[in-house]
């Protein structure tokens, strides 16, 4: 009888020392597995509820207001129907822009950069502002108003001496000054050649006629880039 209990005993320890091994490895096992996958990912959610518990508190206590945009070299006029406005202001931040009394809004690329593209202009001068807001909410201060003036129409152009098809004889007529009027601001040539042109319009310019029929292309063009042609003849001999 004794011997039977001894086998049994035996048989249910060899199990035991399985069912011990085999709880051991699983062990092991679980603790890989983990390792392996179980840290990191808790590791990345814990990460994860860091940053948004970060980013709530930094944008939550970030009260300094960002800096105005700055606009790229824009044209004091011009005889485009629109314009576009290019600038930089605080990345990703909104630019608020106000036209001729009409607000609207763009954001700010990763890089710094905005555009407003296509802003209709009305005849005159078109004024416009702007202001930048992060994503904060905190709001910079206005920039100076600036202005564009849209004119599309030709300057004016006046001959007033000599008259066309004026003759000149002799030596002491040889030398003739052209005289005349323009819009204030334009410029002015004369056979390609510059004229200077005081601030009320007023231009002048002496040249030495050549025998025969002498040919001149007066020529202005405004501060908007419209221009104006003008031809006439003078008429010399000796």
């Amino acid at each position: 009888m004794r011997l039977r209990y001894s086998r049994l005993e035996s048989v249910e320890e060899k199990r035991n020392f399985r069912n011990a091994v085999l709880l051991i490895l699983l062990s092991i096992a679980a603790v890989a597995v983990l390792v392996i996958v179980g840290i990191p990912a808790v590791g990345k959610v814990a990460s994860f509820v860091s940053d948004l518990r970060g980013g709530t508190t930094s944008s939550q206590n970030d009260k300094t207001p960002p800096a105005p945009p700055k606009f790229d070299i824009v044209p004091d006029y011009t005889n485009k129907q629109s314009i576009g406005l290019t600038g930089t202001a605080e990345p990703e931040a909104t630019v608020k822009l106000t036209f001729n009394g009409t607000e609207q809004e763009v954001l700010v690329d990763k890089d710094g950069n905005f555009t407003f593209q296509n802003l209709g202009l009305k005849d005159g001068d078109n004024n416009f502002s702007a202001i930048t807001q992060d994503p904060s909410g905190n709001v910079s201060q206005k920039t100076i108003e600036k202005k564009v003036v849209f004119d599309n129409d030709p300057p004016s152009l006046i001959i007033d001496s000599p008259s066309d098809g004026a003759s000149f004889n002799g030596s002491e007529q040889r030398q003739v000054t052209i005289q005349g009027t323009t819009d204030s601001g334009a410029s002015v040539t004369i056979n390609d050649r510059i004229v200077s042109v005081e601030e009320s319009g007023k231009y002048q310019y002496t040249l030495t006629l050549n025998g025969g029929e002498n040919k001149f292309t007066i020529k202005s063009v405004d501060q908007a880039g419209n221009s104006v042609e003008k031809e006439f003849k003078l008429n010399f001999s000796e």
